[in-house]
C-alpha cells in the first residue's frame, strides 16, 4: 500500500469516528517505514487535533522545525516519564535506521534529565508521605494497645482492691469489662480498616467480624444495664 493510500484510509476512519484505528494505521506505517515523511506529518496533525502535544512532539521531532516549543517540552516530559535514555531515543522517536538524533532532540537532553529528576523527587516525596502516614497509623495503634492494656490493668486493680477491702465489686467489674470490650472493638475496627487499605481482604473480614462480635456484646451489656437501672445483671441472677 502506498503512503497516500494509508493517509487517505486513515482520514476516512478519522472522519467516521474511528480515531484510534486511524492513529494506529498511521503509527504502524511510520514504524514500518520511518522515512515516510507524509505519513509522519499526517500523524502529527492528527495528534494536534486531539490536543496531545506530547505525542505530536514525539512523532514530529524527527522533522526539523516541525514541532512547537510546547510540543518539545511535552515530549521531553514524555521521554523522562517513559524512562528512555539517550541511547534509546532514536528507537523511541522511530527515526530512520542510522540517523543521528536531530539537533532539536539533542537540545532537549538537559531538559529531559531535569524532568527525570523532578519525577524521581515527586515519587520519593509520595513514598515518604505514605511512609509517614504508616508511621502515624502505627503510633495510633500503639496508643490504642497501650490504652487497652491499661484498661485491663485498671479493671484488675479495682476489682482486687475492692475485694481486699470487702466491697461489692461485681457491678464495677462488669462496667470496667464493658469499657475494655469497647476499646477492643475500636481496636478491631481500626485493624479491619488498615487491612482493607492494605488490600488484605480476608484479614480485614476477620478483624471486622471480631469488631462486630465485640460491639454486639457491648450493646447487649448496655441493654441489660438499661433494664436494671444501671446494674448489669444477667438472666440467671434474677
Amino acid at each position: 500500500m502506498q503512503d497516500h493510500e494509508v493517509i487517505d484510509r486513515a482520514a476516512e476512519r478519522w472522519a467516521s469516528g474511528a480515531r484510534a484505528d486511524a492513529l494506529m494505521s498511521l503509527r504502524t506505517r511510520v514504524r514500518a517505514a520511518p522515512a515516510a515523511l507524509e505519513v509522519r506529518l499526517a500523524l502529527v496533525e492528527r495528534y494536534r487535533e486531539l490536543g496531545a502535544p506530547d505525542q505530536a512532539g514525539r512523532w514530529g521531532l524527527a522533522v526539523p522545525g516541525l514541532t512547537t516549543s510546547e510540543e518539545q517540552d511535552r515530549a521531553a516530559r514524555l521521554f523522562a516519564a517513559s524512562g528512555v535514555d539517550e541511547s534509546g531515543l532514536a528507537t523511541f522517536l522511530v527515526l530512520p535506521a542510522g540517523s543521528a538524533l536531530p539537533a532539536e532532540v539533542v537540545a532537549l537532553l538537559p531538559e529531559i534529565d531535569r524532568y527525570r529528576q523532578v519525577f524521581q523527587q515527586k515519587a520519593y516525596e509520595r513514598w515518604r508521605g505514605a511512609d509517614r502516614s504508616t508511621d502515624r497509623l502505627g503510633d495510633a495503634l500503639e496508643g490504642v494497645l497501650i490504652t487497652l492494656v491499661c484498661s485491663w490493668l485498671a479493671t484488675l486493680a479495682i476489682v482486687w482492691g475492692g475485694s481486699i477491702l470487702g466491697a461489692q465489686m461485681t457491678n464495677v467489674a462488669r462496667w470496667a469489662s464493658l469499657l475494655s470490650l469497647t476499646l477492643c472493638g475500636l481496636f478491631s475496627g481500626m485493624m479491619a480498616f488498615r487491612r482493607g487499605a492494605a488490600r488484605r481482604p480476608w484479614a480485614a473480614v476477620g478483624w471486622g467480624a471480631a469488631c462486630l462480635a465485640l460491639f454486639v456484646g457491648v450493646l447487649r451489656l448496655l441493654a441489660l444495664a438499661t433494664e436494671h437501672d444501671g446494674v448489669i445483671r444477667f438472666a440467671w441472677e434474677h
